[in-house]
């Protein structure tokens, strides 16, 4: 059987086809790239599959599936395997998958002939080809989607400023740069639509390139992870149109003229027209058609997904580059939920571990470095290297100085010069369209893969170093409830996940018992998982604007948006009802939960807060068995708030009697608005004191609650017995904090205070179990920080959660049985190093004007 398969001359070796290498009886020599550009028809013998043919002498890889299947085996495993082993190197996914990529390619393991023969023959390099084709095009088409258009008319001034600056700047070197050296290249590449096409690709950021890197980075949520996000965005959505400028070039280059170049326009013309007139609005009638908090129909995501081809041929059949067509089409795809996060959840995972991989696989096998040579260097190698090192320097410069220029602090500034400059999935796919319209030949093409490792590889690392996204949390200021004077206001974070979080938090606001002489500013923040669009949003529910955020709002956003009605509305009422004692300012996170704690920090900085509340990510069933839920992501989203909070924290974990306690203090006339009187109960308090910074916040936060006429107030100090472990300085800290609590409520019945002496662990175990008679209904203590580790010894063995510390993860488990609720305390940690210095100063482009101005001040 005969059959033709299409060719791009790649084959790096002479290979032989229907026969065997050890009996060349029926040769068929093809050629190789270096001396043939074209392949001719190849006869290859096709085989019926036969069961058990192995046991019949039968060779599985004389049949195209069984080599396909064991091609897909083997893309996948290599692209694993480098990952794993280059993950800890700091690198980028990206770089990780192309270097994958080429281990099968001629660079590498290509080059041997009978890896070749056996495994990764013409006939199903052919398929895999396509299915890599088919990974490029849904990849943009997903990222594309997520995109928020309407994020460019919201960009500051600045940002554009400085997307114009970093394209404008590097095109006009670049360019200058492929003009002075046309004479010296090959003749495809002297082309003005090839020197136009390598200046846009140097020239431009991708936005997906970008994306994709940072969301590995866990910096999509910073603040420099934003203003990379805005500024390539904005230069992203003109790279797109003059991509196709570009294209209209080259169909002018390949002898269409001025005829081509108009149809060929007015193709795209009819195209855009069609996609935002008909495309759009049908979008947007499946988003109104589909049930609020629901996924979209199943039928209406494969027909989208079907679409994609659809777009892909269209643009394909104008002569556009094909990837066009996906990224058109996921502009107008409505981001969020539910038709962006639908897309996201059904597809995304296929994509990226499925598709993309045969993606780099067709990046790898036309990826031969054996191709660089001194006879390809004059004027097929060198001319791209001086451009691509141009471009380089030209972009982290002009990026770097425009970001200085508008006072962005250095070391943010340097870091987005690198951001510019990283390279990805697009650029990637550029350099395959290089080859298909003949601007470079593979072993130009194979420089460019090069230059793409190289520069992501070298400067993802260096963002690493250069940008913390935990640095701008640190603070050297007090910020702790301890250190807040009496009597004035009190502000703290607020961060729940839904409605039943914030029910239990607001108890424990009523125990810590706001009032006018000493209110509560809370900044409550509602934290939504990121589905279905790339760039995280933060909305701040200001009453002045509330109506105008409405107002913009578009029909997808506020269909998404109502899912978080009911925590905002909760939001609302309780400001309402504790409008004297408590400012309350609402707020909407949407980001991944890798990067929720970021918005928690960057809040409580911002608002100079004392404290953050979270609620305790592990929950009883109601039924009080020993299984227990948990929020996996939340989890993580504690952990990292505790690690990098700029303030104190407290963890409430809400159980037993008050988790359904309606306690307001209706009773006090300057507390609430209601005069009517409500019949309470006393509730019955505990602090376990083992001394530290957390347990004297712990105290501190408890004296706030004896003002509550209904809490009756323990306080239990541990000591060491003869004083073992103890750290005077320690010590003495925490003989003031106790001795100014008791001086100020030793004529307050309801608090009373006890000391008990133990020699390890085991006491202390023993000693709190013995209190759980009482039937406390709060415990509180400190998480960790500067208790003496006599009293802890032999516990830390026993301690399953770190986020509660060893006491209070001890007092909330099960095992302990006690129905009373627990609250942590952890004190802020604070930023002892003195200076910034010039790397996270901010540059002053006067002084470099002007060394004396400042002088004659």
């Amino acid at each position: 059987m005969v059959r033709s398969f299409p060719s791009d001359g790649w084959s790096a070796l002479p290979t032989r086809f229907g026969f065997w290498p050890e009996n060349p009886t029926t040769a068929g020599v093809v050629s190789s790239r270096v001396f043939s550009a074209r392949l001719p028809e190849v006869c290859r013998q096709v085989h019926d599959k036969q069961p058990f043919g192995m046991f019949k002498g039968e060779n599985g890889m004389n049949y195209t599936f069984s080599t396909f299947l064991i091609e897909a085996i083997l893309i996948i495993f290599f692209i694993k395997i480098v990952y794993v082993l280059l993950r800890p190197l700091r690198q980028p996914r990206i770089v990780c998958e192309i270097i994958g990529g080429m281990m099968i390619g001629p660079s590498m393991l290509g080059r041997n002939r009978n890896f070749n023969y056996y495994l990764f023959p013409p006939i199903a390099n052919y398929i895999c080809a396509n299915i890599g084709l088919m990974g490029f095009f849904y990849f943009f088409f997903l990222t594309a989607a997520k995109t928020d258009v309407a994020e460019i008319f919201k960009a500051p001034r600045k940002h554009k400023y400085i997307a114009a600056v970093s394209v404008l700047v590097p095109i006009a070197c670049v360019g200058s740069t492929g003009a002075a050296l046309k004479h010296k290249m090959d003749i495809r590449l002297q082309k003005p639509s090839s020197i136009g096409g390598v200046t846009f690709a140097l020239g431009f950021t991708s936005f997906p390139v970008i994306y994709t890197v940072l969301r590995d980075m866990n910096l999509l949520n910073s603040e420099i992870g934003k203003f990379a996000m805005s500024v390539t965005l904005l230069g992203d959505m003109v790279g797109v149109y003059v991509l196709v400028l570009f294209e209209a070039m080259a169909q002018a280059d390949g002898g269409g003229g001025a005829y081509s170049v108009i149809w060929f326009l007015i193709s795209a013309a009819i195209m855009a027209a069609c996609l935002l007139l008909v495309v759009k609005r049908s979008f947007e009638w499946i988003v109104a058609k589909t049930p609020e908090g629901g996924l979209v129909n199943q039928n209406y995501i494969v027909n989208i997904l079907m679409g994609v081809l659809v777009s892909c041929f269209l643009t394909d059949m104008f002569g556009m580059a094909i990837a066009v067509g996906p990224i058109w089409l996921g502009l107008v795809v409505p981001h969020g939920p539910p038709l962006g996060s639908t897309l996201a959840i059904r597809s995304e995972t296929f994509v990226n571990e499925f598709l993309m991989p045969f993606s780099f696989a067709l990046v790898g096998q036309k990826t031969n470095v054996n191709l660089i040579s001194k006879e390809t260097w004059p004027k097929q190698i060198s001319p791209l290297i001086y451009m691509s090192i141009v471009g380089f320097v030209t972009k982290f410069v002009s990026s770097t100085g425009a970001a200085l220029f508008f006072k962005v602090p250095t070391r943010d500034s340097l870091t987005l010069g690198l951001m510019m400059n990283l390279r990805g999935q697009i650029d990637i796919l550029l350099y395959l369209h290089w080859i298909d319209k003949q601007m470079v030949g593979l072993p130009g093409y194979s420089v460019m893969v090069l230059y793409a490792i190289v520069v992501t590889g070298v400067t993802a690392p260096l963002i690493s170093f250069l940008y913390d996204p935990t640095r701008p949390y640190r603070s050297s200021k007090r910020r702790t409830i301890q250190h807040t004077p009496q009597n004035t206001e009190t502000g703290l974070v607020l961060a729940v996940t839904d409605h039943d979080t914030f029910s239990g938090l607001i108890t424990f606001l009523d125990f810590a018992y706001p009032t006018k002489t000493s209110p509560f500013s809370v900044f409550a923040i509602q934290l939504v998982e990121l589905e279905g669009r790339a760039q995280p949003l933060f909305i701040a529910h200001d009453k002045k604007r509330e109506e105008e955020y409405e107002e913009e709002e578009e029909p997808a956003e506020r269909m998404g948006s109502r899912r978080v009605d009911q925590v905002q509305s909760a939001f609302k009422l309780y400001q309402e009802k504790r409008s004297e004692c408590v400012t309350m300012h609402a707020y909407t996170a949407h980001a991944s939960k890798h990067n929720m704690y970021q918005n928690i920090c960057e809040l409580a900085l911002t608002k100079k807060t004392a404290f953050i509340l979270l609620p305790y990510q592990k929950e009883r069933l109601q039924d009080a068995a020993l299984t227990e839920l948990r929020d996996s992501g939340m989890l993580s989203v504690n952990a990292d708030v505790l690690a990098h909070t700029p303030c104190s924290v407290c963890i409430y974990y809400e159980k037993g009697r008050l988790k359904n306690a309606m306690v307001r203090s209706s009773m006090d006339p300057q507390h609430t608005t209601n005069s009517s009187h409500m019949r309470q109960e006393m509730y019955r308090f505990v602090v376990l004191f083992l001394g530290g910074a957390d347990n004297r916040e712990a105290l501190h936060l408890a004296d706030r609650m004896t003002e509550n006429p209904f809490i009756n107030l323990t306080v239990i100090r541990f000591l060491a017995h003869n004083h073992e472990g103890e750290d005077e300085r320690e010590k003495k800290l925490d003989d003031g904090v106790v001795t100014w609590f008791w001086v100020k409520n030793e004529s307050n019945a309801r608090v009373s205070y006890k000391e008990v002496v133990v020699k390890n662990g085991a006491e202390t175990l023993a000693a709190i179990q013995a209190m759980n008679v009482n039937d406390y209904d709060l415990w509180i203590t400190g998480r960790r920080e500067g208790i003496n580790p006599k009293i802890l010894e032999g516990l830390s063995t026993w301690s399953e959660d770190h986020q509660l510390g060893v006491i209070g993860d001890t007092v909330a488990g099960s095992v302990f049985a006690s129905e009373g609720s627990v609250l942590v305390v952890q004190q802020q940690v604070r930023n002892q190093m003195g200076g910034d210095g010039f790397l996270n100063g901010k540059f002053d482009y006067k002084k470099l004007v002007s060394p004396w101005s400042h002088s004659h001040n």
